[in-house]
């Protein structure tokens, strides 16, 4: 992977990098946590699933099932997939670490108030270190554009944006977004500074989302970086 090309960018999307063997595995034990289990394809039976989620703390229906995932072991199979493995790599060199603090990300049509959306943010407002990256992937959508994760252009590039209630503070005036059109089995590497939000969702959607570092590295969070 050309690195000029991500820092000038402030993102890479590598297509088709999860086999469809290892999706299936991540989401039969989606379905089994939360109970949805049948013949149905597996989006129908999580639409049918979340019918009966909206009234409960989305956060509490994920929790569990993320550490499933990290003692499955099916964290690092997604991450030693060979063309996300080469990317982080190229990018962070071989000395790797996931924090054990990633997780699915849940969107559903009635709960656009949820955590699980937010206005245009950082990754470096929750604490990830400038010397991090994040990867994100969709797990469960109905379509390419469902609750899709978008960016505004090269904003990588403007270091810490000041911020408020999860909230910036100010935007300029004119600037340009980015979307990304992922479907299963696609994720995208982007930087801890890149302006990002997930647009809404008309279908439920679940996706994966980590932070990704070299542990030899120096972690320098937005209050290490003020002026």
């Amino acid at each position: 992977m050309n690195i000029k090309k991500f820092s000038n960018k402030g993102f890479v999307v590598l297509k088709n990098s999860i086999s469809l063997k290892l999706i299936k595995l991540i989401q039969k034990n989606i379905l089994e946590n939360i109970k949805k289990k049948g013949k149905k394809k597996p989006y129908k039976n999580l639409n049918d699933a979340c019918k009966n989620l909206e009234d409960k703390s989305l956060f509490k229906i994920i929790n569990p099932i993320n550490k499933q995932l990290f003692n499955q072991n099916l964290i690092n199979k997604v991450l030693l997939e060979k063309k996300i493995y080469n990317c982080l790599v190229s990018l962070l060199g071989s000395d790797l670490a996931v924090s054990s603090d990633s997780s699915l990300t849940i969107n559903l049509p009635k709960k656009t108030k949820s955590y699980y959306f937010k206005d245009w943010h950082q990754e470096i407002w929750s604490g990830a270190s400038v010397s991090n990256v994040q990867i994100w992937m969709p797990i469960f959508q109905k379509t390419g554009i469902d609750g899709q994760i978008n960016f505004i252009k090269e904003s990588h590039k403007w270091g810490h944006v000041p911020h408020t209630n999860r909230k910036p503070i100010k935007l300029p005036e004119n600037y340009q977004t980015v979307k990304s059109k992922l479907n299963i089995g696609d994720a995208i590497v982007f930087s801890t500074t890149l302006m990002h939000k997930t647009m809404p969702a008309n279908n439920p959607r679940i996706a994966l989302a980590m932070t990704i570092k070299n542990f030899k590295y120096n972690d320098f969070s937005y209050s290490d970086n003020f002026n």
